[in-house]
């Protein structure tokens, strides 16, 4: 029987997105991002937010990474989506995790999450 489901997240399940940058004086910032998808092959859809942190970075660096969460880091995937950037500065250090520059663009890989867009 088909049902009217009005507006909602009518996709189920969306991956967690990880975009990650640097800070201006070049730590890591990550963010959890509800809002996002492939366009084609070589292009991602963010629907984020101007006052966000790594928002502000990626204007600022023009770079940014995406990358997937996976089950084993789902305490670290929520806290990149419950803290801001803003106002926790030691954001992804407080995390535990690890990050590589990538070799492509200016913006870190973090290297425990599986799968990274660069």
């Amino acid at each position: 029987m088909r049902k009217n489901i009005k507006t909602t997240e009518g996709i189920f399940p969306m991956p967690v997105l990880m975009v990650a940058t640097y800070n201006e004086d070049g730590s890591v910032n990550v963010m959890n991002a509800a809002w996002g998808t492939m366009l084609e092959r070589d292009q991602v859809i963010l629907n984020l937010t101007e006052t966000h942190k790594t928002v502000k970075n990626i204007k600022e660096r023009k770079a940014f990474t995406v990358s997937i969460a996976d089950s084993k880091h789902i305490v670290e995937a929520d806290y990149f989506g419950i803290v801001s950037g803003n106002n926790t500065p030691n954001k992804f250090e407080n995390s535990k995790l690890t990050a590589t520059k990538s070799e492509n663009i200016d913006a870190p890989i973090i290297n425990e999450f599986p799968i990274c867009l660069e």
